[in-house]
């Protein structure tokens, strides 16, 4: 057993095509790697120094030894990747368990006038009341209102994003021909690389007052809030979406059109079918896009922690879980910044979970068009 687990060791470092000397130049490497690292952790006087002697050593194998010092690079990256990921996971759930701890299911229940939690779920508690929801002077730490305004602004950002980026997409994989496939394609994907901040700027300075002066409304709101980021969450679901689209073979809607179908025909009872994990993937993917979103929203709403009043109404205001992490963490004591590490376990379990949903339905996809169970 030990002596397969170190033949595997050996192949992952070495490859099975294993040149003379290349197991010197990666111990070099390697070893020069983890004192690099120690030097990070415990000395950091002299981290720089063993870091050039890291970089000089790496570049003589990848002249001597490429592929092995190529191998022991692209092993490393991995597994600083994974472990970086994981190193987070542990931080945010050891910091939010203070909060967990003390205040328990309190932090999802509304408090009433007598000081007992009641739960949300409750009708009389859904409704608006003029309690104090989150206040960390008096110890008021309910993250409903803020959960809710994340449904609410999710909500708008999606009845934005999937009609309007399903559409694209399919008029990208299906409608548009290769030179204006090629134009139009890049540009919605440039919206990606738009900073959030500038989102929530423009759509502050603008649809701001187009809401002030057409529905009389003081502005920023659940509303404004909701269709920028619906925006933001476009480039997503397009882009995933035509992807999906375009994967379906074409002998398959080539065969309906030889029998007569039209064009729609082809689109609606083949291609849209064919391509439906991919594209619910590219709508999940885009929510959770929406669910994350932070500066755009805390630069259009960055108000007070309440329920809007009435329940529904998109053009109240409050915190979402993110706008809500945003604003307060750099003040925030030390009681205070443990709820906000909750609200950010719950970010991260969503968004989490709906990644994992996406590239679940994104593997189905891969087996139904190839013919597998």
């Amino acid at each position: 057993m030990l002596h397969q687990v170190w033949v595997d060791v050996q192949h992952t470092l070495f490859g099975t095509d294993e040149a003379e000397g290349s197991r010197l130049a990666v111990g070099a490497s390697a070893g020069m790697l983890l004192a690099t690292i120690g030097a990070f952790l415990f000395a950091p006087a002299v981290a720089l120094p063993v870091l050039a002697g890291f970089v000089i050593i790496t570049a003589i194998g990848w002249i001597t030894h490429q592929g092995a010092i190529a191998r022991l690079l692209t092993l490393f990256a991995t597994v600083l990747t994974v472990l970086t990921v994981f190193l987070i996971t542990v931080f945010l759930f050891v910091s939010a368990l203070p909060a967990f701890t003390e205040h328990g299911s309190g932090l999802l229940l509304v408090p009433v006038e007598n000081g007992e939690p009641r739960w949300f779920f409750w009708l009389e508690a859904v409704l608006p009341t003029g309690e104090t929801f989150w206040n960390p002077l008096s110890g008021a730490y309910s993250l409903i209102p803020a959960i809710w305004a994340t449904v609410i602004v999710t909500f708008i950002a999606g009845a934005v994003a999937i009609p309007l980026g399903l559409f694209g997409a399919l008029f990208i994989a299906e409608v548009a021909d290769d030179r204006l496939r090629g134009i139009i394609k890049p540009g919605v994907e440039v919206l990606a690389g738009i900073p959030s901040i500038v989102y929530g700027f423009i759509g502050f300075a603008v649809l701001n007052s187009f809401i002030q002066d057409s529905f009389l409304d003081d502005g920023a709101s659940f509303l404004i809030a909701g269709i920028v980021v619906g925006i933001m969450a476009l480039p997503t679901i397009v882009s995933v979406g035509e992807d999906a689209l375009s994967s379906v073979p074409d002998a398959m809607g080539d065969g309906a059109v030889a029998m007569g179908a039209t064009e729609w025909q082809k689109m609606k009872s083949i291609s849209i079918p064919a391509a439906f994990s991919g594209i619910s993937a590219a709508v999940i993917l885009g929510l959770g896009r929406a669910i994350g979103e932070t500066m755009a929203v805390a630069a259009i709403m960055a108000a007070g922690v309440d329920f809007a009043n009435p329940l529904f109404d998109v053009f109240d205001a409050s915190a979402t879980l993110t706008s809500l992490i945003a604003v307060n963490y750099g003040s925030a004591s030390e009681s205070t910044l443990d709820v906000l590490f909750v609200a950010g376990v719950m970010l991260f379990v969503i968004v989490a979970g709906m990644s994992i949903v996406s590239q679940y339905i994104e593997r189905q996809m891969k087996q139904k068009l190839k013919g597998q169970s």
